[in-house]
């Protein structure tokens, strides 16, 4: 080794690891507040599985947002809601363990909704917590002042000193905005993660979120939360990443919706899940689908885990 060489590792060795402001934020609301919307603008990438119907986020994700002078972890919790099923109950184990990770509470407020059972949930789950949070009303674009007076009130009830932030989930100024806040709420301290990295899951992880995204999309009713999807094999190639996924269905009677007549609506699925997942990993995606029937997995423990849903 060269003496240049040994100098540049131990100047490197001394230098003193990157610091500023950081700490986990858990972003905490019923289900279709914005939450994972709001990841996904915060961090500048499609991340997270986004859609308008409830219990879209079945486990905790981390998004990691960096600047120069801060790296913000951000737990994406699924919605709070009244639990049924065993998959109900993992979910609330996510929440409870995003609540403990957390140095700061983002509650976010959907003001277009009346206020109601799981909204004082919410409330009710930050305030036990003894955690800071921020009340982050959302839709601030579309909803109306009395709206969001009714809602802010709701949660004063519990939350009585929280501070106050307006924004529009899908605005990058708003984000932005949103960031300055959390860096004045945030202690100084060294960074957990590479300066590169965005999340700490497989890009696998992800990509079976992303087929869920476009199930949920696609698919009418009951029938998107019915299946959960494992990834089997993914390969690189020169050419791209050849990826083989299996939907893992409740219902028999759900098989033949999903294929479609003539395999039409599997080839959709296919399609649009394989251009979710190319636009994410930036590299050509080629993607195969295969359906199993595995009866109530959504009461069982066991297949919860083998699905990655309950640690």
């Amino acid at each position: 080794m060269s003496a240049l060489n040994l100098q540049d590792l131990q100047a490197e060795a001394l230098r003193p690891p990157p610091s500023g402001r950081t700490g986990f934020v858990a972003l905490l609301g019923r289900p279709n507040t914005g939450k994972s919307t709001l990841l996904n603008t915060l961090l500048g990438c499609h991340l997270a599985a986004v859609s308008n119907k409830p219990q879209t986020t079945r486990k905790q994700l981390l998004g990691i947002y960096n600047d120069d002078d801060s790296q913000i972890l951000f737990l994406d919790a699924p919605g709070v809601h009244q639990s049924k099923l065993a998959i109900d109950e993992a979910m609330d184990l996510s929440i409870c363990k995003a609540l403990e990770e957390a140095d700061v509470l983002v509650c976010l407020l959907d003001p277009l909704r009346e206020p109601g059972t799981e909204d004082g949930m919410v409330a009710l789950l930050a305030a036990k917590s003894a955690k800071p949070v921020l009340l982050v009303l959302n839709k601030t674009d579309a909803s109306t002042p009395e709206q969001r007076q009714q809602m802010l009130e709701f949660y004063r009830h519990d939350l009585p000193e929280a501070p106050v932030f307006n924004l529009t989930a899908t605005s990058k100024e708003s984000a932005h905005e949103l960031i300055g806040v959390l860096k004045t709420m945030l202690p100084e301290g060294v960074f957990l993660f590479d300066r590169e990295s965005i999340t700490d899951v497989y890009e696998r992880d992800v990509a079976a979120e992303l087929i869920r995204e476009a199930l949920l999309e696609e698919l009418q009713q009951e029938i998107p939360h019915c299946i959960a999807v494992t990834i089997d094999s993914w390969t690189a190639q020169e050419s791209g990443i050849a990826i083989s996924a299996t939907l893992n269905l409740e219902r028999e009677n759900h098989k033949g919706i999903i294929i479609g007549q003539g395999g039409r609506m599997i080839r959709h699925l296919r399609q649009l899940a394989s251009d979710k997942i190319a636009r994410f990993c930036q590299t050509k995606v080629t993607l195969a689908l295969h359906l199993k029937i595995v009866p109530n997995w959504r009461k069982k423990n066991n297949q919860l885990r083998n699905f990655k849903l309950l640690d």
